[in-house]
């Protein structure tokens, strides 16, 4: 990178004084229109425009860096990997060129750590996994659009140095990537479940079920079969490692394979819906049925039925039980170990459902959902109006053609507790206890098209707070071994203190961001509030006025962005 470059684009980008300025933490005006920005899990706010690919500082409004060369990346092709102050940067050099290149940029300085040769094909999907200290990348084939063969490469995370590459000539089929055009869509595999990972091998669902050796890239077995539902993402479980097995879902079916060999044990029967999420337990494979999915077709979310819980034999796949009493909608499943209940909620109720059962469903118990309404002034909001459940909001619904609210994401935090996050509604609830702590309810904003916004926010709550728990947690087996241990201090060693901020970021989910109308200078205006995740009382807002707000949140920083006239940064601070 060109320091001159960077000085003058830094001149663009230095904070806005003055009278404007006043009611803000600080201003910034990027050196051109934004293509995109967001906020990466350590706390740094990327944003592109036609001139280069920059950072800033989000307590500070400070320009951190601009890499000109990276002008023209597309969102998709910006990656992280959860664990690792880095970005990585895929660029392909033409829709119809079969050549991309890898670049790895750190965070804070935005410096090369490495960047690879000419590869094969385009980059398509990007694997990270910290501690067994190396990155994958697959690519498809050129012209290749919705179906492609897959390519994969792997490096290590500390210098780039190719590890392996390998092929799976089993076809998988691709998502158009909503971050791009619908009239010339860019195809990827965002929309399959994440690969699974043991000690020496990586576990993939794009075209089936496939097992890669970690050391020598080695295909070591596959099953070929059919994964998606048209063009609904995040429809199946990821790989779940348990013994001697491995479990995958695809189009409502569960199927289990020898660990070593890849020969089918097992399959379920189909049970009509997809099967995103699996957990084992007891000799039982406890699956969830439905959702809410995000549908690349149309771009929105909608709810795919029947929706439910099953219990399977873990040995032979016969099924012990089903629910699918869940009423309206179902959250994903949270399993509860020391009472081996597995829990969900649906649009009325939470309800424990004890996985020893056998023959028919056993609730263990079923607490109604109760929220308390605050008005739309924030933490000046009126007294409690009454206790009622999650169907409150519907009357309001009715008004403003906002569509029903239903809960969406049940978040597990630190202390035990469970977070159920619905669009304008939030409850903690003690599992232990079996009793709900607090509830409220947001009034809907004045804001067209908040329901995608609100729902895009309640699935990112669940992702960031799960994705914080687990790297804070350090869990995995793969960690255990010497070689893997000292590979993974290398890489920690490398990055110092950089590494402390971004766990420091991540384990400071300790509120949820709700879209309402807060208090303005006449009346009120769209905003954000801040809910302790505590107490559940509102302690932060930010009036945002926009109609259309861009945002994102740094807790950690106190502040949110905004994106304003294509190319203004303004940062409040939340209070």
């Amino acid at each position: 990178m060109h320091r001159l470059t960077l000085s003058l684009l830094a001149l663009s980008l230095l904070p806005v004084s003055g009278a404007g300025a006043l009611n803000h933490k600080w201003t910034a005006e990027a050196p051109g229109a934004v293509k995109w920005s967001r906020m990466t899990l350590a706390g740094t706010y990327v944003f592109a425009t036609g001139k280069a690919l920059c950072a800033i500082d989000s307590a500070s409004g400070k320009l951190l860096w601009s890499r000109p060369e990276f002008a023209s990346v597309l969102e998709f092709n910006v990656e992280e990997v959860p664990g690792l102050p880095l970005l990585f940067v895929a660029q392909n050099s033409g829709r119809f060129s079969n050549s991309s290149q890898l670049t790895a940029l750190h965070l804070e300085t935005g410096q090369n750590v490495w960047q690879t040769g000419k590869l094969k094909g385009h980059l398509i999907d990007l694997v990270g996994h910290a501690s067994a200290g190396l990155v994958v990348d697959f690519s498809k084939e050129v012209g290749a659009a919705a179906k492609s063969a897959l390519d994969y490469s792997a490096y290590d995370l500390a210098n780039g140095a190719e590890i392996f590459q390998g092929r799976i000539n089993d076809q998988a089929d691709l998502y158009p990537n909503e971050k791009t055009s619908k009239m010339m869509p860019r195809f990827d595999l965002n929309g399959h479940a994440q690969p699974a990972f043991d000690d020496t091998a990586m576990y993939v669902a794009y075209s089936g079920l496939h097992k890669i050796d970690l050391a020598s890239g080695k295909l070591l077995w596959g099953s070929k079969f059919d994964v998606t539902e048209g063009s609904f993402k995040k429809t199946n479980s990821s790989p779940v490692l348990a013994g001697g097995t491995v479990y995958s879902s695809a189009k409502g079916v569960i199927r289990a394979f020898d660990r070593n060999s890849g020969a089918l044990k097992w399959t379920s029967k189909d049970f009509g819906a997809s099967v995103p999420e699996i957990t084992v337990s007891g000799g039982a494979v406890i699956a969830r049925m439905g959702g809410t999915y995000f549908n690349a077709g149309s771009r929105e979310y909608e709810l795919k039925k029947p929706l439910g819980i099953v219990a399977l034999d873990a040995a032979s796949g016969q099924l012990r039980w089903r629910y699918d009493d869940a009423k309206d909608s179902t959250t994903n499943m949270y399993f509860h170990e020391p009472s081996k209940t597995v829990i969900i909620a649906d649009s009325r109720s939470l309800v424990g459902l004890d996985v020893t059962a056998s023959g028919k469903p056993r609730e263990a118990f079923r607490v109604p959902l109760e929220f308390k309404a605050r008005s739309s002034g924030g933490k000046k909001a009126a007294k409690m109006a009454g206790k009622f459940a999650l169907g409150g909001i519907r009357g309001m619904a009715a008004k403003d053609s906002s569509g029903e609210d239903y809960p969406l994401a049940l978040v597990p935090r630190s202390g035990g507790s469970l977070v159920v996050r619905a669009k304008q509604h939030l409850l903690a609830f003690d599992p232990a206890a079996r009793k709900v702590l607090w509830g409220v309810e947001y009034k809907a904003p004045g804001l067209s098209g908040w329901q995608k916004i609100a729902t895009t926010a309640a699935f990112a709550m669940a992702y960031y707070m799960n994705t914080s728990t687990a790297l804070n947690t350090y869990a995995g087996t793969t960690a255990n071994t010497t070689a893997n241990n000292l590979r993974q201090q290398n890489v920690q060693g490398m990055f110092g203190a950089w590494s402390k901020s971004f766990s420091a970021s991540l384990s400071s989910n300790n509120y949820a961001y709700m879209l309402t109308d807060v208090e303005a200078p006449k009346g009120t205006a769209p905003g954000i509030v801040g809910v302790n995740l505590d107490s559940g009382e509102t302690e932060r807002e930010v009036l945002f006025g926009e109609k259309e707000p861009s945002y994102v949140v740094d807790e950690l920083r106190g502040v949110v962005i905004r994106t304003r006239k294509d190319k203004e940064f303004v940062a409040d601070a939340l209070r």
